[in-house]
């Protein structure tokens, strides 16, 4: 039983209603199987052996006084539609009786045409005139065929002159290629006969040419590279003394600048929140100044760069640095801060790295981040001692360290006991102060710190160890490596600190100690330095216009040479006295063989085997020609009989013509019998087509009536049961802009009716909105292969409250309710639960288990539940079938209800008809919509009696449990 949804003896006088959306839907058993009584007294509805659709549930009350305006409209409108179905169906039958008769007349007329068609054939083959002239045709025909047999004969032979014409050409240009070769051949024996000499004089006079060639490229190439050796030198010279003069060009301007800011120590410089003094370290600046950033990493940026304390992410989630406040951190690109970034202020010499002064600067930097974030956890924060720190200076000078490897003895060696230890590397690159190694160096820290998981968290322990109320000696080391890219960074502690003085981290102290860092002031005067550089950079411009002009002359003497190499021509003059006879001598030789060479190319058709592929050439053509001369001929024989053959078809034309006149006189009157026959059996068929075309359309007139009639029925129920519509009934189809009343089909021109053109039959309310924007597809709970993904879990129709009239309790069907002995329908089989999206892989995070949205409320499938009856939306001939896919009903024929009611009227049956439902399975005769619709095809129609029209149509008791409640569009729970 679910709980406080089923008050069996809440209400009894009114039906309760769900809402959800536009969608009511009464939740009381209605009983249409009650085929009399108070529901269905003065029922009308179609007979289920013609083609009308039964009518729907909650039929036309004719016999209640309709107080309603409403509710009057929608019975007045009902009885509208069931004359306008009464009356099709009578003109339905008229038509079909008239199809039946002219289908017999049909046949009649088909047995006329073929008796005179007989008749036709006997008139013509006895004629005398008819048979001379087809002995006429027939002699014609045969001096044709004869005919054609000369031309397919002349054919023949021209299509052979073809062949042989193709065999000719073939072997003229067979002969053709073979003078070609010939040609080719003794060409290639001339050119091979003459290559030889030709190529060994030609070899003689390129070998000689590149001699000279090779002599005076040797003689180019030794100028140009002793004047390509000048230009360097005087580049360089230039280049020099343009350096010198840049040089000294920025001590002019740096003295100038001292000039000018005659107030201020040239050292002191102006950074946000203060100055520094470049004469001093980075650790004594920020410490004196107060430069530090703020130790709260929550906190904004105050403007300085130099970090106090090192951000450290939450234990509990290790690596994830999403909370960092980035607005701690300075924009160190603006010029603001330009001052900070130079080599002058705590440069670091790019060759040998950081000295030992600047190493302890920034270990105690390092150690003063690593301290104030354990003092924000309140850990003890470390000491660093020289002597600790001079230790893990050796130890990370050591091979070990800088392949970060914890070698317990290179330890031992470094400290004299075993450290806890942290190993890491800084890059250097773009490193040039103090404060750009800082920079680099928390980085690593900041890795170690907040990602180190690969190491688990192992340098994250070392630095955040709680050493509780005792100071541990700890201490950085570091060590540039020997390609200058990186510095080693150690980090070693041990235990409590055994001699902790003097500390190292005391100097920030001893720092502020000493008062902030002001710039003296003083007045400059550096005029003599300034002259003197002036007169020295003179000198060099001097000097430079010297050198610029020796330069270039050099530069145009060597682009000179270069170009005479590129293009060194063979003067035979650059060869000896010998070379240049032979050189003359291979020349005379070469023209010699090219001479013979043109001349046995000229007279190339001279040679024997050219002469004898000429002849067989000559005789192919000749042959040639002799074929096409007799194709000629044969072409000019084939056209001669084709002009024969034309003549005899034209005498056989007219003998065949004369043939058909003489049949026409023969067979005229028989003739005249068949066109009679034939117009005769084409108006019949012509009337069944009008007729089969006419019984369509009242067929449609019925089907569209029948649907108007449904929705007057549903209407009247709803009205009835206080459940109204959600828009008033306009008599229009949401999707149909005209009427839904049919037009009478008895009518011409249907100046009675309220409408004018038939509408389309109702769509069934299926639970969805029109355009997709109602509710999901209802699905099948049956049908365990039609469950699709698409499916949504039914939910538990809202838990009514006191003073929501549209939520209430539903009636218990079985105490009180408007019907009395409902027919108890089979329960349907509980529906797949469809897929609810959620991945089902136990423990993995992020899974979620689906649940119902029952709430409270829980669900037992054995528990009767309320019921909901909705009308049938068919629209077939006396279907009581219901749009839910799989449903199958059974149908009570008309004999089975005529046989309890009389011949005045139908009486309703003392008990109620049973009437079996079931949603996937068929019991007893259960049916399909398919199934009835070729059921009532084959059922004869012979009724004439109009009380037979009357059909008892078996009550749909569907069982509309709240768990099935989107297969029948009833409303989901609403949550308000």
């Amino acid at each position: 039983m679910m709980k406080e949804h089923n008050n069996m003896n809440a209400i009894k006088s009114h039906k309760k209603l769900y809402k959800s959306g536009k969608t009511w839907m009464a939740a009381t058993l209605m009983t249409v199987g009650l085929a009399g009584g108070a529901m269905l007294a003065g029922t009308t509805t179609a007979n289920a052996d013609e083609v009308t659709p039964v009518q729907s549930a909650g039929t036309i009350q004719a016999s209640q006084q309709a107080t309603d305006p409403e509710l009057a409209n929608a019975q007045s409108d009902a009885q509208k539609q069931q004359s306008t179905i009464d009356s099709a169906n009578a003109q339905l039958k008229d038509q079909q009786n008239q199809l039946s008769e002219a289908q017999g007349q049909q046949g009649s007329a088909q047995q006329e045409l073929d008796q005179a068609k007989q008749a036709q054939q006997a008139a013509t083959q006895n004629d005398p005139a008819v048979k001379q002239a087809q002995a006429d045709v027939n002699q014609a025909q045969q001096q044709v065929d004869n005919q054609q047999q000369v031309v397919n004969d002349a054919q023949t032979a021209v299509n052979n002159d073809s062949q042989n014409i193709q065999s000719a050409t073939s072997a003229v240009s067979q002969a053709s290629q073979a003078v070609d070769q010939a040609r080719q051949t003794a060409t290639d024996a001339i050119n091979q006969a003459a290559a030889q000499q030709a190529n060994e004089a030609q070899n003689k006079i390129d070998q000689l040419e590149n001699q000279g060639k090779a002599q005076a490229s040797q003689n180019l190439n030794n100028q140009i590279n002793n004047v390509s050796g000048q230009v360097t030198d005087a580049q360089n010279d230039v280049n020099n003394t343009n350096s010198k003069i840049s040089d000294l060009q920025g001590q002019v301007k740096d003295l100038q600048d001292q000039e000018k800011n005659t107030q201020t120590d040239p050292n002191i410089k102006t950074v946000p929140n203060g100055v520094i003094d470049y004469s001093k370290s980075l650790l004594e600046n920020v410490s004196r100044n107060n430069l530090w950033n703020s130790e709260n990493m929550n906190a904004d940026s105050n403007g300085n760069v130099v970090e106090q304390n090192i951000y450290v992410t939450p234990d509990n989630d290790k690596g994830n640095e999403d909370n960092m406040n980035t607005k701690h951190y300075t924009d160190a690109s603006l010029s603001a801060y330009d001052n900070y970034y130079t080599s002058k202020f705590d440069g670091v010499n790019a060759q040998t790295g950081m000295n030992d002064s600047q190493k302890q600067e920034l270990a105690i930097l390092l150690m003063n981040q690593i301290n104030h974030a354990r003092e924000q956890r309140g850990l003890k924060p470390f000491t660093m001692t020289e002597q600790k720190y001079n230790q893990a200076q050796v130890r990370a000078s050591q091979h070990s360290a800088q392949i970060l490897s914890h070698d317990d003895n290179d330890i031992m060696t470094a400290f004299g006991r075993d450290q806890y230890e942290c190993l890491a590397y800084i890059d250097t690159s773009n490193t040039t102060n103090m404060l750009d190694i800082l920079s680099s160096a928390n980085n690593t820290l900041s890795n170690m710190l907040n990602a180190d998981a690969s190491s688990d968290w192992g340098h994250r322990e070392n630095f955040l160890e709680d050493t509780g109320d005792l100071s541990y000696d700890a201490a950085f080391g570091f060590h540039l490596t020997d390609d200058g890219q990186y510095y080693v960074l150690t980090f070693d502690y041990d235990g409590p600190a055994r001699n902790n003085t003097p500390n190292m981290m005391d100097r920030i102290a001893q720092y502020q100690a000493m008062g902030p860092i002001t710039g003296d002031a003083k007045t400059v005067d550096n005029s003599a330095k300034i002259n003197d550089l002036n007169n020295q950079i003179s000198n060099l411009q001097s000097t430079l216009s010297s050198q610029i002009s020796k330069l270039q002359s050099l530069q145009s003497q060597l682009q000179n040479l270069q170009a005479q190499k590129s293009n060194i021509q063979f003067d035979l003059n650059q060869l000896s006295s010998d070379q240049q006879t032979e050189y003359n001598n291979a020349k005379e030789t070469l023209a010699t063989v090219n001479d013979w060479k043109q001349g046995q190319l000229s007279n190339l058709d001279s040679n024997s085997n050219v002469q004898e592929a000429l002849n067989k050439l000559g005789s192919a053509k000749s042959n040639l020609a002799s074929i096409k001369q007799t194709q000629s001929e044969n072409e000019a024989k084939l056209q001669q009989a084709k002009d024969g053959l034309a003549n005899l078809n034209q005498v056989l034309a007219t003998k065949q013509a004369a043939l058909d006149n003489a049949e026409q006189t023969a067979n005229a009157s028989a003739n005249q019998a068949v066109k009679d026959a034939q117009a005769k059996l084409d108006t019949i068929n012509g009337k069944i087509s009008d007729l089969q075309n006419a019984i369509e359309a009242t067929k449609s007139t019925i089907s569209n009536a029948q649907a108007q009639l449904d929705k007057d029925n549903q209407k009247i129920a709803d009205i009835k049961n206080n459940q109204k519509p959600a828009k008033p009934d306009t008599g229009k189809d949401e999707d149909n802009k005209g009427t839904t009343t049919p037009t009478d089909p008895s009518k011409d021109d249907n100046k009675g009716s309220e409408t004018t053109n038939p509408t389309n039959p109702a769509k069934p309310d299926d639970g969805k909105k029109d355009d997709n924007k109602g509710t999901t597809t209802p699905s099948s709970p049956s049908k365990g292969g039609d469950q699709k993904d698409h499916q949504t879990t039914p939910d538990e129709p809202s838990k009514p409250s006191d003073g929501n009239k549209d939520n209430v309790t539903p009636t218990d069907p079985n105490k009180d309710s408007e019907t009395t002995n409902p027919t108890t329908p089979t329960n349907p089989s509980t529906p797949a639960q469809p897929d609810t999206g959620n991945a089902s892989i136990s423990g993995q995070a992020g899974h979620k288990p689906a649940t119902s949205d029952n709430g409270s409320e829980a669900t037992d499938n054995t528990t009767t539940k309320p019921t909901i009856v909705l009308p049938t939306t068919d629209k077939e001939s006396g279907s009581a079938v219901s749009d839910a896919q799989g449903q199958y009903i059974n149908v009570v024929s008309k004999d089975s209800v005529a046989s309890q009611g009389s011949q005045s009227g139908i009486q309703a049956p003392a008990t109620p008809v049973t009437t079996n439902v079931s949603f996937g399975t068929k019991e007893g005769t259960m049916m399909t919509r398919e199934e009835y619709k070729a059921q009532q095809a084959k059922l004869p129609q012979t009724s004439d009696s109009k009380n037979d029209k009357a059909v008892a149509v078996a009550g749909l008791g569907i069982l509309a449990a709240t768990t099935f409640t989107t297969m029948f569009g009833v409303a989901k729970k609403r949550h308000n």
